[in-house]
């Protein structure tokens, strides 16, 4: 008996193209990203490599000018030459106080700059603090002035200052009180 055998058919195709597009075309680039990093690589290694042919060329041609150099040059010391090592003039004892005096003079000439530069730096924070008071004080000496004009309008005094009169704000009549009191009570100076 023969029978036969039948199978599913097979599953549908599912394409994507325009995932499938997508991802090429990133691949694509990604690929000629690489490629164009190579070729930077690729660039600056032949530059180097020449570059240090031609350091190994220089550093060979000062080699060999040393050494006909040093086989031109006799063994002798130059005229005149001293070692670094030994001062110009070891037994002059006043030379070496003058020498001391003057390293001591620079010395108290950096500290004293340095007092000088901080002093600068603290008259400058004072000053500007000074200037912050200032405006603080102007400030609050507008509001009480806007403050009395604000009473005065309240209670009916419409007065103005006489053009001459100087008008004192409350801190300044406050503070001047105990002064006009014992003015009034001890009597002016006689000029």
């Amino acid at each position: 008996m023969n029978t036969t055998i039948t199978f599913p058919p097979p599953p549908p195709e599912l394409k994507l193209p325009r995932a499938s597009e997508k991802w090429a075309a990133t691949l694509d680039e990604e690929r000629r990203r690489l490629q164009e990093d190579m070729d930077t690589l690729r660039e600056r290694e032949a530059n180097l490599r020449e570059y240090e042919a031609r350091l190994r060329a220089w550093q060979a041609d000062i080699d060999a000018g040393r050494a006909t150099t040093a086989a031109i040059r006799p063994a002798t010391t130059q005229p005149f030459h001293r070692p670094a090592s030994v001062a110009p003039f070891v037994d002059d004892a006043g030379l070496q106080a003058a020498w001391e005096k003057l390293l001591r003079a620079r010395e108290l000439l950096e500290a004293e700059q340095t007092h000088l530069r901080d002093d600068r730096l603290v008259l400058r924070e004072q000053e500007e603090s000074y200037r912050q008071r200032a405006a603080e004080l102007a400030e609050r000496e507008a509001a009480v002035a806007q403050r009395e004009a604000m009473v005065n309008a309240a209670n009916g005094d419409t007065a103005q200052p006489i053009a001459g009169e100087h008008t004192m704000s409350a801190v300044t009549r406050l503070t001047r009180g105990p002064f006009d009191m014992a003015r009034s009570v001890f009597g002016r100076k006689a000029s």
